[in-house]
């Protein structure tokens, strides 16, 4: 017995079967082999199906295993000479062979391909982790860092080991932070910038520095105080403000020069007093003055009256006036870049007689206006009690 294709349906069937179990066309005894290809065909065909090759006609036997014409029937070529180990059986064993092998290649590929796919998702896996590493030790957010220590919990642990401390680092940077703010002080907040130079937080005690400077030139509010503003912060929030008041009170400002012409003012004025220069004295002078020696809207002649019952007393031989150069000297603003001042200081004043123990010496206090020309408007002197 042996194995054959179903010349019909191509199915595998027995040589002996009566038919075929696929297609159900009779086998037994109306099957040969062409003599060219050697392929199972119906004796009853004229040529060979697969290879076209002519092929003897020979009587198809009868269901009751006769044969209509027995000569021939001995020419029939017996199936039964088809052994399993011919090339058409062997084919189904080669064939299930190969499937074996592609099945055991198709395994292969897809075990090397998923290791590959395996040790690509850990190395990129090990190469995010690596880069969320960078990330987070350059951070100043704990909420990074702590959000690292949530997702790589099988980083290495020194990696871990070094975010925890950094975690630590910047939890501890913000209580200190709290309290710089909370203090209040310019020193404690340097002191924290100091000790963290890298922490979020330093703008904002840049700008509560800032705030605090500002406040302190505006209660000094001098010139000195609003220049140290404007170089400590040339660009902050009030730098244009303080500009400003600067300009302001520099306008406000005395100047050598002013000083200088007002100390010449007074010099002139004692000096004319003590001479009983009646000309000297009234250069010194405004035309009205608003107040001299307590007398509202004074004139040039009220001084020089002034000035005579001051050597009107006979036996006195010699006035003289030392300015001893205490100025308190203010400057207002009257419009049109002009000022006026306000001035205070003492000024020792001698008298001599013929006898000399009738000698004076006293201190006056002197309270003074000069207009903007630089001439006396206002004069009145208080004695000080030794």
């Amino acid at each position: 017995m042996a194995i054959i294709k179903c010349p019909e349906c191509g199915h595998q069937v027995s040589d002996r079967a009566k038919t075929c179990p696929s297609c159900g066309v009779e086998i037994e005894g109306r099957i040969t082999r062409c003599p060219e290809c050697g392929e199972v065909v119906f004796k009853n065909q004229e040529q060979c199906p697969a290879c076209h090759h002519p092929l003897p006609t020979m009587p198809v036997p009868t269901t009751g295993g006769g044969t209509e014409n027995p000569e021939s029937a001995q020419t029939t070529i017996p199936v039964e000479t088809i052994t399993y180990d011919s090339v058409e059986a062997q084919q189904p064993r080669q064939k299930h062979t190969k499937t074996a092998t592609a099945v055991v290649v198709v395994i292969v590929v897809l075990l090397i391909a998923a290791l590959t796919a395996v040790y690509i998702y850990k190395n990129q896996e090990g190469q995010n982790e690596i880069d969320a590493y960078g990330k987070v030790m350059a951070s100043t957010e704990p909420a990074e860092l702590q959000n690292y220590l949530d997702i790589y919990t099988d980083a290495p642990e020194a990696h871990r080991d070094s975010v925890e401390a950094r975690l630590r680092k910047l939890q501890t940077a913000d209580t200190e932070w709290g309290n710089a703010v909370a203090s209040g002080s310019k020193a404690v907040l340097e002191k924290y910038m100091q000790l963290h130079p890298t922490s979020l937080h330093n703008v904002e005690a840049k700008i509560k520095i800032d705030s605090l400077d500002w406040v302190s030139a505006c209660e000094t509010n001098t010139t000195e105080a609003y220049q140290a503003y404007i170089s400590n912060h040339p660009d902050g929030l009030y730098a244009d403000d303080a500009r400003a008041k600067f300009e302001k009170l520099d306008a406000l400002t005395v100047s050598p020069e002013e000083q200088q012409a007002i100390n010449n003012l007074f010099a002139q004025y004692f000096t004319s007093l003590a001479a009983n220069d009646p000309d000297g004295l009234t250069a010194c002078l405004a035309n009205i003055m608003d107040s001299y020696l307590h007398k509202s809207n004074a004139t040039k002649a009220d001084v020089i009256k002034h000035m005579e019952k001051l050597h009107s007393e006979a036996d006195v031989t010699n006035i003289t006036f030392r300015l001893n150069n205490d100025w308190k000297i203010t400057k207002t603003d009257v419009g049109d870049n002009r000022f006026k001042f306000g001035v205070e200081f003492s000024v020792d004043q001698k008298t001599e007689y013929t006898e000399p123990e009738k000698g004076t010496f006293n201190t006056l206090n002197v309270s003074a206006a000069v207009t903007p020309d630089f001439k006396i408007s206002e004069l009145n002197m208080r004695k000080i009690v030794q």
